[in-house]
């Protein structure tokens, strides 16, 4: 008996401060092979590409994303006294990405893209389609030059069809191997009142989480760089996988976007064409690579009229020292609505408190805030 368990976003799509990440293009076509000698890039389309970007290029992706659980304050709105923050940061430390998980408080990309926040001089913001809000100014208020130990970005955001009127200020120290962050926000969101505060100390992985040895079940979390457009996620989000001691993949799941799928039987001897039913509709498993320990790569295709599913997911998790590469795609028709989404990144350790059975240590909802699990067992 085999079981494919799927917990699925059912909500309709949702949109995200997405950008065109350049820096995601990657090798779409690469042909470069995974530790091993498997080769899994392919390229896009129907037969799905393993990734969009190569082994070498993924960790590069995500090696200036931060993360941690600080301290915050936000009186009036329904915040708990912590809550998880994530930066971006340019090489020069730059800011280039902040989202707070539940702290009212949007996403934002900073730049010279169209969807992007300045961090100088002022301009207007239209986040239209992603978001139903055009700031009509940004001024940026306090920016001096990032050093190799210091940023900060104060700037005034202004939306009058959206009654926002706000201050919002993030600075970084830099401690030890992460950033310790002041954050402030006051003044007038969405028409109502706002004072939020958060400190804290972000880092590039889990400070308590020590690294399991191969051979150990293991469970891997960080932010990942995502392209998914028209989905909840864009372009950061934080991905969780867990492996058991033979580096076969039990689940992985995304914070913001759509997809925790949990393999709870084994895919191990599936035959290339071999199916089996689930509660998504058919599942064909045309891409089985036998788990090393280092080293396991799975793509399947699942097709259900009733569920409007016809789509291809694939899933590449490489070892690399203390830190898991992993590529990721999904290509079709999801209940009813056209999705192509790849991310990539670098996950780091997670400590083993901090997850039980397929919920993501990071917590997360669906795009729609609600799960749904789909269990079902095939022979």
């Amino acid at each position: 008996m085999k079981a494919l368990g799927i917990l699925l976003c059912v909500g309709a799509a949702c949109g995200s401060n997405a950008r065109s990440n350049a820096d995601l293009a990657g090798d779409i076509d690469g042909s470069s092979g995974t530790d091993g000698g498997q080769a899994s890039d392919a390229p896009t389309g129907p037969s799905g590409a393993l990734s969009m970007l190569s082994l070498d290029e993924a960790p590069a992706a995500t090696e200036r994303l931060f993360w941690g659980t600080l301290n915050a304050t936000a009186p009036g709105f329904a915040v708990s006294s912590s809550d998880q923050l994530t930066i971006g940061l340019g090489a020069d430390n730059g800011l280039r990405y902040l989202r707070w998980q539940t702290l009212p408080s949007l996403q934002k990309t900073y730049g010279d893209g169209a969807h992007d926040f300045p961090t100088a001089g002022t301009r207007a913001v239209d986040l239209r389609p992603d978001f139903a809000i055009v700031f009509d100014e940004v001024n940026v208020l306090d920016a001096p030059a990032p050093t190799a130990t210091h940023f900060l970005l104060s700037s005034h955001y202004i939306s009058t069809g959206n009654a926002c009127d706000f201050i919002e200020s993030i600075e970084g120290t830099k401690s030890g191997d992460g950033w310790s962050v002041v954050y402030s926000e006051q003044g007038t969101l969405y028409g109502a009142a706002i004072t939020a505060t958060g400190t804290g100390i972000v880092y590039p992985r889990d400070p308590n989480a020590r690294v399991a040895p191969l051979g150990s079940a293991s469970v891997w979390s960080a932010p990942v760089e995502i392209v998914a457009p028209g989905f909840a996620g864009p372009p950061v989000d934080h991905l969780t996988l867990a492996l058991d001691g033979t580096g076969r993949i039990e689940w992985f799941s995304f914070q913001n976007f759509v997809r925790r799928v949990s393999f709870t039987g084994t895919t191990n001897d599936l035959p290339a064409g071999g199916t089996i039913p689930s509660g998504e509709g058919t599942v064909s498993y045309d891409s089985v690579v036998t788990p090393t320990l280092a080293h396991v790569v799975i793509r399947y295709y699942v097709v259900s009229s009733d569920n409007q599913n016809d789509f291809t997911e694939g899933f590449d998790s490489t070892r690399k020292g203390d830190s898991v590469v992993v590529r990721y795609f999904i290509f079709g028709t999801l209940r009813g609505a056209a999705i192509d989404a790849h991310a990539a990144g670098s996950l780091t350790p997670v400590a083993s408190s901090g997850v039980d059975g397929g919920t993501p240590a990071d917590g997360g909802a669906g795009a729609d805030g609600t799960d749904s699990a789909i269990t079902t067992s095939g022979g």
